[in-house]
């Protein structure tokens, strides 16, 4: 079920970078994960600001292309507690499997191609 828009992924998007920025501050993670944080944060700050929807700035990205890069991501954070050796149950594991199982799920419920349709439609 596609139940997102672009605007409201855009929104989302928004709230995850806020949150991921803010994290080392809330949480108390090893130096590297703070790092990592701030690193991905701004990843995804950059991929929104140049994608094609209504918070793109550039809109270089497609919004397909965008939703490729959240999978790819959302499957990376995932898989990083597992593939790093994370302490078990720690809150640098917890943090980064909720981070991508949400990216997951943010995925499988956005219309990626809403935009497109809406084109097509419009020039058609």
């Amino acid at each position: 079920m596609k139940i997102l828009s672009p605007s409201a992924h855009g929104i989302i998007d928004v709230c995850f970078i806020t949150f991921v920025a803010l994290a080392p501050v809330m949480f108390d993670l090893e130096p590297a994960i703070d790092t990592a944080c701030f690193v991905l944060a701004g990843g995804y700050l950059l991929v929104t600001l140049l994608t094609d929807f209504r918070l793109g700035l550039l809109r270089l990205i497609p919004f397909p292309v965008h939703g490729w890069l959240d999978l790819l991501t959302g499957v990376a954070l995932a898989a990083a507690p597992f593939l790093f050796h994370f302490e078990a149950n720690s809150d640098e594991r917890n943090l980064f499997l909720g981070l991508g199982i949400f990216s997951i799920i943010v995925w499988l419920i956005t219309d990626w191609k809403a935009q497109t349709r809406s084109l097509i439609t419009d020039n058609g």
